[in-house]
Formats: C-alpha cells, structure tokens, sequence
C-alpha cells in the first residue's frame, strides 16, 4: 500500500483554509522517495474564484461546484514551476463540513468525478503531457480532502481508466521537517537539426516539437556523472554521500601526513573538486550543492555503409545557449531516481521555456528563405521555506521564466496565483541564467556567411568598419604619446 508523508505545516495549512474560506481546493505537490512513499512538499489553494465571490464563507461549496478547468489549468501552470525532482501528484479538498472526508457520502463521489474531469483536461490541453519525463509518465495520484468539523483528512490513491477508481492509501503526519539534498547541473546546448519540411511557409512550433524530442532522445541515452564520477544505480543517496564523505576524510587524512612529512611550513588540503559537497554561494539557501553533468554518448562511426542514410532537407535549426538545473532529493532516492530526475529537469525546462515563447507568437509561420532567430525566456528561481524549518538553512525553490526586459514582479504574481506563497522580488535569483547576447544575431550573420538578401538588420558593425576604427584608435594613441614627448621636452 502506498504512503503519503505530511509534515505538521501542512495540516495547519489545510485547517487554514477551511477556516478562512470554508471550502478551498487546489493542488498537491509532492515529491516520490520511494517505490511505495510520496512525500507532500507544497499545497496550494486555487484563488481562481476569489475575484468573482466577494466572501466565499457566504457560499456553500461543494466538491460538485468545484471549477475543474481552474484545477487543471493550475495543475499544468505549477508542473511548469517544479524542479525535475518535483511534481503534481493530485487534489485536495479543505472543507468545515464532515461529509468531505466520509468516503461512504455523496461527496466523495463527486470527487472521483472531479479527478477524472481534471485529468481529461490535462490531456485534452497539453499535448506534450507524458514528454516531460525521460521516464514512463505517472498514472497514479494522491486524493486528500479534509474536515475541520472533526480534524479527520481522507486520503486516497486515485487511478486513472474507466471512470477512475478510488483506492486504499495509508497517510502519515511527521514531525520532524524534510531534509532535501540539492544537485545542480548545466546542460549546455550546442545541436543542429534538418528541418525536413518542404513548405515555403515554416511552422516554427511543429519544428520545436522537433527539437524537445531531439533533446529528448539525447537525454535517455546519456549518462549522468555526480562530481565528475559515474555512480552505481542501485544505492541510495545516502550510502553514496556517506561513502563519498568517508573517501575525502581519507584523502585529507594523507593529505595532512604527505605534507607533515615533507616539512611544509603550510598544511594544504585536498583539491576542491575531489570534495562531494562544494560550497555553493548561497544564494539558494543550501550551503552545499552536489554538482551533477551530463555525459552525452559519442557518436561511433557506422560500420556498415548499408547503414548510412541520404537526405535531404531545407534548412536547419541550431540551438545554442545553456540550461541550469537545479532539483531536490530525498536521501532515499535510489541513485537511478537522482539522474532521472537531472534529465527531467532540463527537458521540463526546455519544454516549458519553449511552449512559453510560442505562447506569445502572433503567427506561429515564417519563411523559409529568412534567417529567424528567436530567444525563448529564461529561468529564474525563488524560495519556498521548507515545512517547519528556518529558511536560512533548508529551502528549496521552484523557478519561473523571464523574458528579456520582464520584471521580477512577474514571477512575484504567478507564485500568489500558482502556488499560494507570497516572495520577495529582492530575493528572486535572476543570474542563473545569463541573458543572450545582444550582438549575436550578427555574429550568426558573419560564421554563416548567409546571402545579403536572406539576412536580418544587424547593429553590430562590418568586420571591416571594426578594423578600420582599431587602426585609428592606434594612430591617434600614438600621435598623443609623440605630442606628450615633446612637451616635455620644451617644458624642460
């Protein structure tokens, strides 16, 4: 039987709104540290209607009245903000009413009804639902409604297929807050790909579909390295730091006695990449960081020239530019879990950075006889205290994406309405992330050599204006330095 783990904030959070609003609803996201334990990292209430009721304690709300379009669109919205660690893993109910939490009430079947309405949405509007993952997508979810009138939370393991089902699930509440382990990784991105179609009129959202299931296939068959070494699948987190710490105690132990023998005047330690933890700039709250890269296979040449495959294609797309990654591990996620979950980090990045910059296209087709170069947003990233800890020393963070110009007071609003936290623009960390520079549409324009009637406008100048402007800057110098000997002279 699978278990959901609470942590003591979550249940005040839920008696909260069922004090406040009476009935609220909204999303749980969790985090999966076992085969057989969820973990609830996050709940938020859904505001959707709030602007439209002036006091919800007025109305009587029932589980049939809740806007599964509103969940669902939330639900896709918060997937969005997760780390590759983190997902949406169901609904809940917060109500001052019993019949919420009696799953013998007419209630709870209109909550098998609502889950299956939702899930039918988040097919229906995300055709990329499934792809977020290098892994097979989730097909179970988690059900928590909750009274206030006798402090009972139901909790449910939902199944989606022939209507829904509703199944056993055991719950605990701990005491103690989660610890989380963070890992970072960059991904950078260097590819080009033919693009096939042969229409004068390119859809550039079909062709970036191309590209998150290029980036996809890559990402499957590469290898996730932790501090530069590859790491058994088969243990744990835990048994690898633990294993790893003992390592460099052992190398700082030789250290200290290499250079005692040798007379040095100054103890040196082990270099700084042989550490597991190294210390991170604080900016996220976690004082050390397990770095994490990203190994793709080399492509070996074909033996067989049988294999070998000719075609042709009218044009290409070349990616360029970096992915940061930074996600949050149970110390009982198995090793196999950690790099599948740096994978699904980058690909949700890039899918979601991706339907974000099509999201605002006018019209999706351009020509193919142009050079179009694009600049999806960034990611920035923001801090959620963990249950019941201090937020100096254990936090974790969801990220949002800015285009260039946007103010933090973006992320700031999407935060409130997504996942129910109020943050401080300040504290957003905007520099994860560099932003493209703004000259290298020109520079693309010079590497590529591309027909004078195909390029863009450029305000990057001509290779030969830029050399003509360091020889005068040279000349000039020079007649400067020639004057200055002279003065010197008559002035003596």
């Amino acid at each position: 039987m699978r278990t959901v783990l609470l942590s003591k904030a979550d249940e005040v959070y839920l008696e909260k709104c069922a004090q406040e609003h009476s009935f609220s609803y909204g999303i749980i996201v969790g985090h999966q540290a076992d085969l057989t334990k969820s973990i609830v990292v996050h709940l938020a209430r859904n505001n959707e209607e709030d602007a439209d009721l002036e006091d919800l304690n007025d109305v009587n709300f029932t589980i049939r009245d809740v806007n599964s379009q509103a969940l669902a669109s939330q639900w896709l919205s918060a997937s969005k903000m997760c780390p590759g660690s983190f997902d949406v893993i169901g609904i809940f109910i917060s109500s001052t009413l019993s019949e919420v939490a009696d799953e013998n009430s007419e209630e709870f079947k209109n909550a098998k009804k609502l889950f299956s309405d939702v899930y039918d949405l988040l097919l229906q509007s995300n055709s990329s639902f499934g792809v977020y993952t290098t892994d097979m997508a989730q097909t179970e979810y988690v059900f928590l409604a909750y009274s206030l009138a006798d402090k009972r939370l139901l909790c449910k393991n939902f199944t989606y297929g022939n209507g829904g089902t509703f199944t056993k699930m055991d719950h605990r509440f701990v005491e103690k807050p989660f610890e989380w382990i963070p890992l970072e990784c960059n991904y950078d991105l260097d590819d080009v790909i033919p693009i096939i179609d042969p229409a004068r009129r390119i859809n550039i959202e079909e062709q970036f579909q191309n590209i998150i299931l290029t980036i996809r296939k890559y990402l499957i068959a590469s290898e996730v390295f932790l501090q530069n070494e590859i790491v058994e699948d088969t243990i744990d987190l835990q048994t690898y730091i633990k294993k790893k710490k003992q390592s460099d105690d052992k190398l700082k132990t030789s250290s200290s006695t290499n250079s005692t023998a040798s007379g040095s005047s100054t103890a040196t330690g082990p270099a700084s990449g042989l550490h597991l933890l190294s210390s991170d700039d604080g900016s996220n709250g976690n004082g050390n960081v397990i770095r994490a890269s990203i190994v793709m296979p080399v492509k070996c040449q074909l033996n067989s020239p049988a294999n070998i495959k000719i075609s042709e294609f009218n044009g290409t797309l070349r990616m360029s530019g970096m992915i940061f990654s930074r996600i949050y591990c149970n110390s009982r996620n198995t090793i196999a879990d950690v790099k599948r979950f740096v994978r699904d980090d980058v690909l949700r990045s890039l899918i979601t950075r991706i339907q974000v910059y099509c999201d605002g296209l006018t019209d999706p087709h351009v020509s193919n006889e142009a050079v179009y170069i694009s600049e999806p947003p960034r990611r920035v990233f923001f801090s959620i205290p963990a249950d019941g800890a201090s937020p100096s020393t254990s936090t974790i963070q969801f990220s949002e994406y800015l285009f260039r110009g946007e103010a933090p007071t973006v992320a700031v609003s999407q935060a409130k309405q997504v996942l129910d936290v109020e943050i401080d623009p300040e504290a957003i960390v905007l520099d994860a992330e560099g932003l493209p520079d703004s000259n290298f549409t020109a520079r693309f324009q010079e590497t590529d050599n591309v027909d004078d009637n195909r390029t863009m406008s450029s305000s990057m100048p001509k290779r030969e204006l830029s050399r003509s402007l360091y020889m005068v800057g040279i000349a000039v110098a020079l007649l400067v330095l020639l004057a200055s000997v002279a003065l010197h002279y008559v002035m003596a």
